[in-house]
């Protein structure tokens, strides 16, 4: 498991495995669940984060930093 914060966006992306999703669905406004061809879920993306998950709890348990947003070229 990996966790991933982007500050740019205040997203926060839960990476449960290094499986490529296939298929999202949506919980609500802010929170989406990924699945593989499986239907395994392999993560979970929550939109403005600092309102929804206390990070500086995350950052104490994983050390989190935060990540630059993939860039398209």
């Amino acid at each position: 498991m990996k966790i991933h914060y982007f500050a740019d966006t205040d997203t926060l992306f839960i990476e449960l495995s290094d499986r490529p999703s296939v298929r999202t669905e949506e919980i609500n406004d802010l929170v989406t669940i990924d699945f593989d061809t499986e239907e395994t879920l392999v993560g979970i993306t929550i939109e403005s984060a600092q309102n929804q998950v206390d990070l500086n709890s995350i950052n104490i348990l994983t050390n989190l930093e935060p990540t630059k947003t993939p860039q398209p070229v």
